[in-house]
């Protein structure tokens, strides 16, 4: 199934997460989901270069690929085309769009989902090789749904994913590695 995703996301810090949440909690009903996303690309990172997105999410007993594509800003949102089908077990290699890509790690997220109207909020908590950062987004697949919630809150908007800087962290680890041989 492909569908298109209109999102707008913030990295805040632990302070800004928590007094969004006691807020939150007061406000709307909350969904707690525990997701672990694998990641997946080449050597060269042919992915991440070309801003796409390959993973595995799983919640649960439930995996799901993902493949995202085609991203694009208008302004701070970012519009992507997600492709996803439902999996029987995580592989250590996928082939898409006729290159082969392989497991290189995962982030583990704590997600509380808050809906409103059209969107789902979410306040994540996400551990990734050795760090912590927290994210709020706010997804909705009709562009014109999409509060200016971020803005209201007086957050300026930051845009990078998850993904990228899953990769921009193991990318320093790696030439920190180097620098070490």
């Amino acid at each position: 199934m492909i569908e298109k995703e209109f999102e707008r996301k913030l990295i805040i810090g632990e302070n800004d997460y928590i007094t969004l949440l006691q807020d939150f909690n007061k406000n709307f009903i909350r969904e707690d989901i525990l997701q672990i996303n694998y990641y997946y690309d080449t050597p060269d990172y042919n992915i991440f270069h070309s801003d796409e997105t390959v993973r595995v999410r799983q919640i649960n007993d439930s995996l799901k690929l993902q493949y995202k594509y085609n991203k694009n800003y208008s302004g701070d949102i970012r519009i992507s085309n997600e492709y996803s089908e439902k999996i029987s077990e995580l592989p250590q290699a996928i082939i898409i769009n006729g290159i082969k890509v392989n497991n290189i790690g995962f982030m583990v997220t704590e997600r509380i989902n808050f809906k409103l109207m059209d969107c789902i909020i979410s306040l994540d908590k996400n551990y990734y090789l050795g760090m912590v950062d927290y994210e709020i987004e706010v997804e909705t697949t009709n562009e014109i749904n999409l509060p200016d919630i971020l803005q209201k809150l007086n957050f300026k908007v930051d845009s990078q994913g998850k993904y990228s800087r899953y990769i921009e962290k193991l990318l320093k680890q790696e030439y920190k590695y180097e620098l070490q041989k």
